[in-house]
């Protein structure tokens, strides 16, 4: 039982409520119970979490539930996977899983907007991912464990991804850009004209050739495939793209690179088929700027 009564009511004097534009969430308390709305956000700071409350706004009504009290917080539905049991710490610390199925270690900061998970990863940098490619994010991983035991006892493994990349090392602070997918978000937001800097390690097998294998500057031997993003690109090479522009290579080149927009910055395949590759790169950002390497 919890040790008080559990705050579910309207939000009081002060706290405007704002729905228009939020996505939707469900808390998985830690008793078990499920409670789902919108990610209604407060003040000028247009913040979820307030005094250590999580908040969500159904029908013009808010109901508040203490951090402690939330197991995880789903917006894909559906149920958890052994995957994410995988992944979660053994013992303080939260987990984020991406919906294309990359997941981290590290800390839930806020929810900002009703659409944006301000996130900082175990190296202590700061990111911010969309809610909308926001799988789950886990804030008890002891309570998740109990609540799903059929999942408890899965392996930790050092990756996420399928089963073929299982065994890809992703160090850490460094973003895993998985060969089968087509934009991995790095969850940091650079402006127009800002170098940055990337140092890529890995490989990637782009077809089910053994031969077509790919670092981070792509093999010249494969043929490329109808949609290869950057035509002067070998296919399997590191690229990138800012928000939804025009996509450029990276490779292993480790020069600051200068970004052509303001935007997420997005890391992907040089391939126009990716669904059958396997494998991924480890992918450090830094930015020029400061020398230090933090995430922005």
């Amino acid at each position: 039982m919890y040790r008080g009564a559990l705050l579910v009511g309207v939000v009081g004097i002060g706290l405007a409520v704002q729905l228009a534009a939020a996505e939707r969430a469900t808390f998985v308390l830690t008793d078990g119970s499920r409670q789902s709305g919108e990610v209604v956000f407060h003040g000028s700071g247009n913040r979820n979490i307030v005094d250590n409350f999580l908040n969500l706004g159904e029908g013009g009504r808010e109901r508040t539930f203490p951090v402690d009290q939330v197991a995880l917080i789903d917006f894909a539905g559906g149920e958890p996977s052994a995957a994410d049991f995988s992944q979660l710490p053994t013992g303080a610390g939260h987990l984020l899983v991406m919906r294309g199925g990359n997941a981290q270690r590290g800390k839930l900061i806020n929810l900002t907007n009703g659409d944006t998970v301000q996130w900082q990863n175990e190296s202590g940098q700061d990111q911010q991912f969309a809610i909308r490619d926001v799988a789950r994010i886990y804030l008890d991983a002891s309570a998740a464990r109990r609540l799903y035991p059929q999942f408890a006892n899965a392996a930790p493994t050092s990756t996420r991804g399928s089963d073929a990349d299982a065994d890809t090392s992703v160090p850490r602070g460094a973003v895993r850009v998985s060969g089968n997918q087509d934009w991995t978000p790095t969850g940091v937001r650079v402006s127009r004209g800002q170098r940055v800097a990337f140092s890529a390690t890995g490989q990637i097998q782009v077809s089910t050739d053994p031969g077509h294998t790919a670092g981070p500057d792509g093999n010249p031997n494969v043929p490329a495939a109808a949609g290869v993003p950057v035509p002067e690109m070998p296919v399997g090479g590191l690229i990138a793209r800012v928000g939804s522009g025009p996509a450029f290579p990276i490779g292993s080149n480790r020069e600051p690179i200068a970004m052509p927009a303001a935007g997420q910055l997005m890391l992907g395949i040089n391939d126009g088929h990716v669904s059958d590759n396997t494998g991924a790169f480890a992918v450090m950002l830094s930015n020029d700027r400061s020398g230090s390497g933090r995430r922005r």
